[in-house]
């Protein structure tokens, strides 16, 4: 077995030593040896000199830094590779500098690789000359706003993407496996800001399934493969994505260059296109792509035309008044997301969960038309968003709404929200349950869950059409849709 080997075996055994509360402290996911190879090939392929200096930072047992030095060293043949491995965790790092030494006897005098224990983030002594490469699987839990170590930005794996591009030379490239999260939200907008000040996305490699990527693991994050060039962004930057279901589709080869060879699972796309509302969408397909497009030239979104999203107040821990069917005392309707299907409001289902609330409640949400959205999509879900109208004539009193849910209304006190018009009701619903705002959901979130800021945010059109829509069947409304954004 080559050292590379051993260090992917080693892992594998690491990952099966780590319970819950140890991944909890470290935030160790351990790099599948698939993904290993996939992103060697993508860190190896741009230019390279006749050395190579790799940073490999959260280096577990050190596959990918490995991986890399052996591309470059076999496949791309130069001449020396410098590889710096840092590593935290005490059992990672045992297997790590055996790991590192069986290389450097394979490979002699064209490897010098060492191991850096201590704090990544602390930002620890490199030494005067930046680094070429950059490749690692880092570390993934929150972290507190009060720890200012490198930054602010809210979860460990982020801090070490904007440390590593620091100790990057200009035009020196780092390829991460990370969760798609950063690219979208408000919580990472200033480390989105800053970071691609300096660096510029070259590729993107994103996985169909949640979790195909990291399935062992059940890691339900959206992992995206990114690889970035440190660089003054230009007029004609463009980003190369690509796309697999899981692990065993990934392509057996990476383009030689950025813009260089692309199969049938990949594309390219002015970068430009890809900024939509400060977030970075990654569309899948050009058909995504083309859908986003067109939505982003409607005029109106939904906090424009005076809506208004809430999350719904009732936090079951927190509330006493929980109460089951066979309640004696007066109750009125508990809606939790599974009442909510596309298009309608299902209640009671007779699930293990409490579906009534006991009067008096401060949780009661005002009888009245309203619009209700599922919060978190569901692994089986065809659509990433589930909407349906809550029409005040089918419900005789008011009713709580769990936190899960989010609802749209019309004044901006969630406790006294006023309700919107049933066409309105009807036609938000269909709109956004609709085929072409999946596809913009999908490109511009990197999470399971449909925020309220991002439903604030999305384009929709004026407020006549969706008066008609809500008259209109749902196979209706997405030919109108279609109709209306082929005349944009």
């Amino acid at each position: 077995m080559t050292d590379l080997g051993e260090a992917i075996a080693r892992g594998e055994k690491l990952r099966l030593s780590i319970n819950a509360r140890h991944r909890k402290q470290w935030g160790q996911y351990i790099t599948p040896a698939k993904l290993v190879a996939f992103m060697a090939q993508a860190a190896a392929a741009g230019p390279v000199g006749r050395c190579v200096r790799i940073l490999d930072p959260g280096a577990g047992t050190g596959s990918l830094g490995l991986a890399l030095a052996d591309e470059l060293l076999d496949r791309r043949k130069v001449s020396r590779v410098e590889l710096v491995s840092v590593e935290h965790e005490p059992d990672a790092t045992e297997q790590l500098i055996e790991a590192l030494a069986s290389a450097k006897a394979r490979y002699s005098k064209r490897l010098d690789a060492q191991w850096m224990g201590g704090d990544f983030l602390s930002k620890l002594c490199f030494g005067s000359e930046p680094f070429d490469i950059a490749i690692a699987n880092p570390p993934y839990f929150k972290l507190s706003p009060k720890d200012k170590r490198s930054g602010d930005a809210p979860n460990i794996y982020a801090r070490f993407m904007a440390v590593a591009a620091g100790l990057l030379r200009e035009g020196g490239r780092m390829c991460f496996v990370v969760p798609r999260s950063y690219l979208s939200g408000s919580y990472f907008r200033r480390f989105r800001e800053s970071f691609h000040e300096m660096m510029q996305l070259d590729s993107v490699h994103t996985f169909d399934s949640r979790r195909m990527s990291f399935g062992r693991d059940d890691v339900l994050q959206e992992a995206v493969v990114v690889v970035y060039e440190k660089r003054r962004a230009t007029a004609e930057d463009a980003v190369v994505i690509s796309s697999s279901a899981g692990l065993d589709d990934l392509p057996s080869g990476y383009p030689e260059s950025r813009l260089g060879h692309v199969g049938d699972t990949a594309f390219v796309v002015a970068r430009k296109d890809l900024d939509i509302n400060g977030a970075l969408a990654l569309p899948t397909t050009p058909e995504q792509l083309d859908a986003g497009r067109k939505l982003c030239r409607l005029d109106s979104t939904i906090a424009s035309l005076g809506f208004k999203v809430s999350t719904g107040p009732v936090v079951p821990f927190r509330c006493a008044e929980l109460a089951g069917a066979e309640e004696a005392k007066p109750t009125v309707p508990l809606l939790w997301m599974q009442h909510v299907q596309r298009g309608a409001v299902t209640w009671p289902i007779g699930f293990r969960k409490p579906e009534r609330l006991r009067l008096p409640s401060l949780h009661l949400v005002p009888r009245a038309n309203y619009v209700l959205v599922r919060r978190v999509s569901a692994k089986e879900d065809a659509r990433r968003i589930t909407a349906a109208p809550l029409i005040a004539s089918e419900w005789p009193t008011k009713f709580g709404l769990e936190n899960h849910l989010n609802y749209i209304h019309r004044t901006g006190d969630p406790l006294q929200p006023e309700g919107i018009g049933e066409d309105e009701a009807r036609g938000l619903a269909a709109i956004l349950n609709s085929q072409v705002y999946d596809s913009y959901i999908r490109m511009v979130s990197g999470t399971t869950q449909v925020s309220a800021t991002e439903l604030r945010a999305i384009p929709i059109p004026r407020l006549s059409w969706i008066e008609q829509a809500g008259r209109r069947s749902e196979e209706q409304v997405e030919a109108l849709l279609a109709r209306l954004l082929g005349e944009q």
